[in-house]
C-alpha cells in the first residue's frame, strides 16, 4: 500500500523537475514561471491571504454540495423506485444537465446579485446532476429479488425504501458526490473570478491583473490539493458506510 502511495507522487515529482528545468533554461521570464522556491515563499509571506480565500471557497462548497446531496439524493430514491415519476422527469433531467453551470453565470447575477448566493447557486447545480444521476442509476442496479422478498415477507413500502433500497444505493450515491465535489470545486474557482470579491478564483484573477505569477501558481497549488483532499475524504467514508461491499467488487482485488 505504501509503494502505491508513493507511486501516487512520481508524476508530481516530474512535474516538479521538469518546472525547474524550464525555470534554469529560461524558457519564460521569471515574472511569468518563477522558480518552485519563489512560489513556496508565497506560503510564508502570503499565507494569511492564501488561507482566508481558501477558507471561502471550501465553504461555498460545503454549502453548495450539501443542499445538493439534500435535495438530489432523495429524488434520485423516488425516480429510480417510481417508473412513472423517471417517465415525468426524464427528458427535463437530461435538457438540464447538459447546461454548464458556468454558463449561467450572468443569469446568477441578475437574480442574486454578487456575493456568495451566485457562486452558492451555481456549487448546488454543478453537484446536483451527478448526485441525481447516479442515485437513480444506484436505485434501478438493485436486485428485483431482494424487493420480492421484503414483498413476501410483508414489508411495507417505507421499510423497503429505508433498509433494501438506500443501503444498496449507497455505492453508487458516493460515486455521485465524488462527482459532485470535483464539479463544485471546478464550479466556485470560476464563479468567483467574477461574481464575489474572495476565494480562490478571486485571488489568482487579482494576481493576474498585478503580474504575481506566484500568487497565481500557489493558489492552483492549493486548488489541487484540495481537491484531492476532498476527494480523498469522500472515498474513505465511502469505504466505512460500505464496508459490507469490501471483497465483492474487482476494484478491491
Amino acid at each position: 500500500m505504501q509503494l502505491r502511495r508513493a507511486l501516487g507522487l512520481l508524476p508530481l515529482a516530474l512535474l516538479l523537475l521538469a518546472w525547474e528545468l524550464a525555470v534554469q533554461a529560461k524558457v519564460y521570464p521569471p515574472v511569468l514561471l518563477p522558480a518552485p522556491g519563489k512560489v513556496l515563499l508565497v506560503f510564508v509571506e502570503d499565507w494569511q491571504t492564501v488561507l482566508d480565500n481558501a477558507a471561502a471557497s471550501v465553504a461555498r462548497v460545503i454549502v453548495g454540495i450539501g443542499l445538493s446531496f439534500a435535495v438530489a439524493v432523495p429524488l434520485g430514491l423516488m425516480i429510480g423506485r417510481y417508473r412513472w415519476l423517471d417517465l415525468l422527469t426524464d427528458w427535463s433531467i437530461q435538457i438540464f444537465r447538459s447546461v454548464p453551470p458556468i454558463s449561467l453565470i450572468p443569469l446568477a447575477i441578475l437574480f442574486l446579485g454578487i456575493g456568495d448566493k451566485p457562486s452558492i447557486a451555481l456549487i448546488f447545480l454543478s453537484g446536483l446532476w451527478p448526485l441525481l444521476i447516479n442515485t437513480i442509476f444506484g436505485v434501478r442496479g438493485i436486485e428485483r429479488t431482494l424487493i420480492k422478498v421484503a414483498r413476501a415477507a410483508r414489508a411495507g413500502e417505507l421499510l423497503v425504501m429505508k433498509d433494501i433500497i438506500l443501503p444498496a444505493s449507497l455505492p453508487a450515491i458516493f460515486t455521485g458526490l465524488r462527482l459532485a465535489v470535483g464539479a463544485g470545486w471546478l464550479t466556485v474557482v470560476t464563479a468567483e473570478m467574477i461574481a464575489v470579491k474572495s476565494g480562490l478564483g478571486y485571488m489568482i484573477l487579482n494576481a493576474q491583473l498585478t503580474f504575481r505569477s506566484d500568487l497565481i501558481i500557489a493558489g492552483i497549488i492549493v486548488i489541487g490539493a484540495i481537491g484531492l483532499v476532498a476527494d480523498q475524504l469522500v472515498r474513505r467514508i465511502r469505504a466505512h458506510v460500505c464496508r459490507w461491499q469490501e471483497g465483492l467488487t474487482a476494484a478491491q482485488e
